[in-house]
């Protein structure tokens, strides 16, 4: 809380920005094998565009303040109850599902980057690995990044991931920010 004030009063860009903006919580994740820790900060879902406009500075700027940390933005996303009832089931918002909740965790945790493709990976001994593979453009923004947002996604998703690239220009998205 005291870094984010200190850059509403000092950064230029940010200052605008960052009054209308507060955090729910924030969570230090760290793993044994990383040397990075990971600066979990889960903000309320209604900032969510506002948080993808100033993301990248913002980001820059917490990461500047916190040496040696990756500092991810996730929204707060809530699901309900999968109701027993067949009618009620249908009256279940899509955006509050296991599924819409852990997809928008996913694509909070690689913002900058997109998701090219997913795929469920099968081993044989019956455990499932989600596989993430993101646009090759991005991999010098977004690969320093990846095995910190892989064990955040396993500590609040509690499913395995793993991420790639796409090696294949045809396979890659056309349009790109």
């Amino acid at each position: 809380a005291k870094a984010l004030y200190e850059l509403e009063v000092g950064h230029k860009t940010l200052r605008t920005q960052l009054p209308r903006f507060h955090i729910n919580t924030a969570k230090e994740i760290s793993a044994k094998h990383l040397s990075k820790k990971g600066l979990v900060l889960l903000y309320p879902l209604r900032y969510l565009m506002l948080v993808r406009k100033i993301q990248k500075i913002l980001t820059a700027e917490l990461e500047k303040r916190f040496p040696g940390r990756v500092v991810l933005l996730i929204a707060q996303r809530k699901v309900t109850k999968r109701p027993q009832d067949v009618y009620a089931r249908q009256k279940v918002r899509r955006s509050m599902t296991r599924t819409a909740v852990d997809e928008g965790i996913l694509t909070d945790l690689l913002f900058p980057a997109d998701a090219v493709a997913k795929r469920w990976r099968f081993r044989p001994d019956g455990s499932k690995v989600l596989k993430v593979y993101l646009d090759s453009r991005d991999k010098k923004k977004a690969e320093a990044r990846l095995a910190v947002a892989g064990q955040v996604y396993k500590k609040l998703v509690h499913r395995t991931i793993s991420f790639g690239f796409m090696w294949n220009p045809k396979l890659q998205q056309v349009a790109h920010k």
